[in-house]
């Protein structure tokens, strides 16, 4: 037993006639003692299939009851989960086998075919509840070196789900897991009587550790969706009970925006016990904040997190939000690397470094370049403000150097926002031989353009950042775009549009 997995099944124990996890795949319901003797059950089902301590099982699965079952199993084993995005090709997942040297995989039906024709995977499928698990065995697996259970020991990899570029493998163990969902559980306040609906997708760090291991090591229930559904929610947030509710910002604007949310929301709002919204994963509009919390009656409370630090970093407190921040650091050592120096002063920009007993140590493909005397260095550009409130504004790796100037996107895209005819609009910095790169605003129209051609458009956007920027933060190039290139939790990818618009 590790700290975690007696946490978790402490909880299981202590409510076990209590209805504790809920499908809405299938309308299923498990109380406690039920989810126990799964888990139990899957345990000894993997040791029958070879799983032993140490072992990585990759998990390529959508939103499904059994995730969390699974992944418990695994730990009791002292076995390693590897969620991954169930829409991986076949041959990212072969090679992610060939190089790692991972024992087997639990994938989604969708695979079978693939599964079929690629080498070295064995199927040795098996029920639980009657749902089948489509378990693989990999039989070129090296052998790994089995110790004795210590509170160092990985029980999760998760891959980062940064935007630029191949995501790295972070590794995260029994003890930072357990620390980071009880700071969950703490800063929020979650009881047992708490219930978190799951519509993120689970391979993610917010929906994993923020909803999953926050629910369950405070005893509460958690209900999972297979995927979000604007026109399904509000009914499942009225009928399950949800108190809370984790999302990103792409489905906070798209509950604003569909006809079929809005007329649910009216409906059942007499039956909601909602008490809040917490959204994560990249920075909200204030404007959107103001409007979803009027149209909804419901606060958003904005939080900071990151894979490498097992999701927790900063939270906005209940009581006192500030619109535009990420709210004050929740058991994290947060400081500013400005000019070589670590500091916590206020009103001064640099790079954000973390440090506490949740934050990682290093990727398991070893970057020691990401630690700064025992800091790890986030890439995000932040500052604080006078009552100790963290912003976010911008990334390192997305500051532009223009004619040997460093411009920051964000604040580009901020002042351009403000023009009525652009819904959204994303700035890059596009490879240029004579200044190093070019600043370029890729613009998405919204339906207030009342006539404007793009060359109409163009110039108006040209004029006001002439008249509001500096000369080095003006654009110098408009694209007007449909959409954008996103990762799957809506994050957008600069470095495919940056590749998309070098071309």
């Amino acid at each position: 037993m590790t700290v975690l997995t007696d946490a978790l099944q402490r909880q299981l124990v202590n409510h076990q006639l209590d209805t504790k996890l809920v499908s809405l795949v299938d309308n299923r319901a498990y109380t406690g003692r039920q989810m126990a003797e799964m888990v139990n059950g899957l345990a000894e089902k993997f040791t029958q299939h070879g799983i032993k301590q140490g072992d990585v099982v990759l998990i390529a699965l959508t939103n499904h009851w059994t995730y969390p079952l699974i992944e418990m199993a695994l730990w009791q084993l002292d076995a390693i989960a590897h969620p991954i995005a169930p829409s991986s090709g076949m041959a990212e997942i072969q090679d992610e086998f060939e190089e790692y040297h991972y024992a087997a995989g639990i994938f989604d039906t969708a695979y079978t075919d693939s599964l079929e024709q690629a080498a070295n995977f064995i199927p040795e499928p098996f029920l639980m509840d009657c749902a089948e698990i489509n378990f693989y065995r990999y039989h070129t697996v090296q052998e790994n070196n089995a110790g004795n259970f210590k509170q160092t020991n990985l029980a999760l990899i998760l891959n980062t789900s940064g935007s630029t570029g191949k995501p790295k493998r972070v590794g995260l163990t029994h003890e930072q897991l357990y620390h980071s969902a009880k700071h969950i559980a703490a800063s929020q306040s979650l009881t047992d009587q708490d219930a978190a609906l799951v519509v993120m997708p689970i391979f993610h760090v917010n929906a994993q550790v923020i909803q999953l291991l926050g629910t369950l090591i405070s005893g509460g229930k958690l209900v999972v969706a297979q995927k979000f559904s604007a026109s399904r929610f509000w009914s499942a947030i009225a009928h399950h009970e949800i108190t809370w509710v984790s999302i990103v910002p792409t489905i906070i604007q798209i509950l604003q925006m569909n006809e079929k949310a809005k007329s649910a929301f009216k409906h059942y709002q007499h039956d909601i016990k909602l008490k809040y919204v917490r959204s994560a994963s990249f920075s909200l509009l204030p404007d959107q904040l103001t409007a979803f919390e009027k149209q909804y009656h419901l606060p958003i409370i904005e939080g900071y997190g990151m894979t490498e630090a097992a999701s927790l970093i900063a939270l906005n407190p209940f009581d006192a939000p500030k619109a535009g921040t990420v709210g004050l650091p929740i058991a994290t050592d947060v400081a500013l690397l400005i000019d070589g120096k670590i500091s916590k002063k206020a009103g001064q920009s640099g790079e954000i470094l973390l440090r506490g007993d949740h934050v990682f140590t290093d990727y398991l493909d070893s970057r020691p370049d990401s630690f700064y005397n025992g800091w790890l260095l986030t890439g995000d550009l932040g500052q604080f403000d006078t009552d100790g409130y963290l912003k976010i504004v911008g990334r390192i790796k997305e500051i532009i150097s223009h004619g040997g100037e460093k411009v920051a996107p964000l604040a580009i895209e901020s002042v351009l926002r403000q023009l009525d005819f652009i819904d959204e609009v994303v700035v890059i910095g596009v490879p240029n031989t004579l200044y190093g790169e070019e600043v370029v605003a890729a613009v998405i129209a919204n339906d207030s353009v009342n006539g404007l051609t793009e060359t109409q458009m163009r110039e108006r956007i040209l004029q006001y950042a002439a008249d509001n920027l500096s000369l080095p933060a003006r654009p110098t190039r408009i694209v007007f775009v449909t959409d954008y290139p996103h990762n799957p939790t809506g994050k957008v990818m600069r470095h495919k549009l940056i590749a998309q618009l070098s071309q």
